[in-house]
């Protein structure tokens, strides 16, 4: 259980762009920045100069910087953050509360009570002082857009909110409902990309889709099992 936090709120996008932390110049010194990919998904390795799709550029989001669940009570992920100009390679623990940012009586919110995520930040971008945005995939393209063109379908739900939103409006909000229309796009869209569809499904069974959780957060050390895939460390 997180001690001594500062209260705060998820939310979810996925753009498909190079994240902020794959710069060189972004970075602490001594780390190499997040590695992108190409629209195949190849990656660029140690060629961190590559400009981003949402710029006009080659480089993509890779498509394993989705979320996984460690346990039944532990997930891992990734997140774009507002916590000053350091940020890159930074980890912080998110304890959820049970309640929702933005809504009344949330099944998935109180769900995950007693459930924690540890993030680490590779992007910025217009959020809030103590909003963590999780890297998820279906979670809504936001500010930009470069999956249209990576995975060649308009089909991407609310700009803000992505599949699951969609779905809440076109089911009038009943959660079960929306939850598996959720689930049920993530297979019809990424059916033939592993990664991202295991971690869009992480969306509807271990976080069980929740509405903007609340949760106390606090920065930690980051895991191995983090770093490892970010190659990012501070």
């Amino acid at each position: 259980m997180l001690v001594g936090g500062t209260n705060g709120w998820a939310t979810r996008y996925w753009d498909c762009c190079k994240p902020a932390c794959g710069w060189t110049g972004n970075v602490p010194g001594g780390s190499n920045p997040v590695p992108s990919c190409s629209s195949s998904n190849q990656s660029y390795g140690s060629d961190y100069n590559e400009q981003s799709a949402c710029s006009g550029g080659p480089a993509y989001m890779c498509q394993n910087f989705g979320p996984w669940a460690v346990s039944d009570t532990l997930a891992y992920g990734f997140a774009a953050v507002n916590q000053g100009s350091d940020y890159c390679g930074r980890c912080y623990q998110l304890q959820f509360t049970g309640a929702s940012h933005n809504a009344n009586n949330d099944a998935g919110s109180q769900s995950l009570v007693g459930k924690t995520m540890i993030v680490q930040a590779i992007n910025n971008g217009g959020v809030d002082a103590n909003q963590f945005d999780l890297l998820i995939p279906g979670g809504g393209v936001g500010d930009f857009n470069a999956c249209s063109s990576q995975w060649g379908t308009s089909d991407l739900g609310a700009q803000y909110g992505g599949f699951f939103l969609a779905c809440q409006m076109a089911n009038d909000y009943d959660y079960a409902k929306s939850k598996a229309c959720a689930a049920a796009k993530c297979q019809s869209i990424f059916a033939t990309k592993p990664d991202l569809l295991a971690s869009c499904n992480w969306f509807t069974t271990w976080f069980d889709a929740p509405d903007n959780p609340a949760l106390m957060y606090k920065e930690v050390t980051c895991p191995a099992g983090i770093t490892s895939v970010s190659g990012l460390h501070r």
